[in-house]
């Protein structure tokens, strides 16, 4: 009696710890070192800097396991691959996945891969069998009835996808209130195995502009950030749909694209055109957005920028930062000199 007594109260402190734990302030601080880190090819500091994130949290998140584990390979270290790759299965990742990825093509020749492959495929479907698939099969519903007008002709069915989006908005406020705000552990993360960065959910959300809001999903948001939930910078990408400001320069990074160079050729801003490019600010406020984006679990916009251009030519890591810029097709030189104004190539 004494020992369920012991166990009960071991299993119910780990209960309140998970529930205290603010990824904000004890995880993603060192997920952003490990990150930057990465860039500069240091694997040895970045993967001691993933396994402090990993050591402050309940669970981490897939794609720093995943990260974790890329840096492992590269510096010869079989067990923490194995380790890391482990926890991405719990995840939901595929096997199929993994051996696609050029990071693990060399590991693959080792000894103990043939065992680590089907201890991976029983952790997969341990977690299969765990998730929760009625508030998996909610979300799809409400994805599939977000989609179904629309697919079949937006300005046709545009009075019905009024009211379908306001129905989607308030089952979701429901789901999230029943459920808490769905994250990797519950619904998993992977698509037919591959990995999700962006859930087709959160474009339900961002369905709920300032012009046609039924409910402001911002709260959740950012409690789910807190609770290990939701990325800093998948979050804030959605605020700034939903609010109608970019207060924390989420989208901070964008290309205009052009057919018509010949008649832009000569504008002031025709060498900024199909380039990756970023709206200049001055210091102050570069300052203060990055104390709120520090605040709030991310980086400087510099050290953004950084890892932006780092994802858009690696695609060795998991790096979520290439789904947060934008491409616009402009050819009229007047709408394509507003967007450029101010703004400056990145490099």
């Amino acid at each position: 009696m004494r020992l369920f007594f012991v166990l009960l109260f071991s299993l119910g402190v780990r209960l309140a710890v998970a529930q205290d734990v603010n990824f904000v302030k004890v995880y993603h601080p060192f997920i952003n070192k490990a990150e930057l880190l990465v860039v500069d090819a240091n694997y040895k500091d970045a993967l001691e800097n993933y396994q402090k994130a990993f050591s402050v949290v309940p669970r981490g998140f897939m794609k720093d396991y995943f990260n974790a584990a890329v840096c492992a390979t590269y510096l010869g270290d079989a067990t923490n691959t194995y380790k890391y790759l482990l926890e991405v299965a719990g995840k939901g990742i595929s096997l199929d996945f993994i051996k696609d990825e050029t990071a693990f093509m060399g590991i693959q020749q080792d000894p103990n891969w043939r065992n680590f492959e089907k201890e991976y495929l029983v952790k997969k479907r341990e977690f299969d069998l765990k998730i929760n698939k009625g508030l998996k099969d909610k979300l799809a519903k409400v994805v599939e009835r977000d989609q179904w007008f629309r697919v079949r002709g937006a300005e046709a069915f545009a009075d019905t996808i009024v009211k379908v989006d306001r129905r989607n908005a308030t089952e979701l406020d429901y789901v999230f209130d029943r459920y808490g705000f769905p994250g990797e552990d519950q619904i998993g993360c992977g698509d037919g195995g591959m990995p999700i960065i962006q859930y087709p959910f959160y474009t339900v959300i961002r369905r709920q502009t300032p012009e046609n809001q039924t409910i402001n999903f911002s709260n959740y948001l950012i409690t789910a950030i807190r609770n290990g939930r939701i990325t800093p910078h998948s979050a804030t990408h959605i605020m700034a749909t939903i609010n109608g400001n970019d207060l924390f320069f989420a989208r901070h990074v964008f290309k205009i694209m052009t057919d018509e160079s010949l008649a832009m050729q000569g504008k002031p801003f025709a060498t900024k055109l199909n380039k990756w490019v970023f709206r200049q600010i001055d210091a102050a406020d570069e300052q203060r957005i990055n104390e709120m984006r520090l605040q709030n679990g991310m980086e400087t916009l510099a050290e953004y920028r950084k890892k932006i251009i780092f994802a858009l030519n690696d695609n060795r890591f998991l790096f979520p930062y290439r789904s947060y810029v934008a491409m616009w097709s402009v050819n009229d030189p007047n709408i394509a000199s507003d967007y450029l104004e101010g703004t400056v190539v990145l490099e």
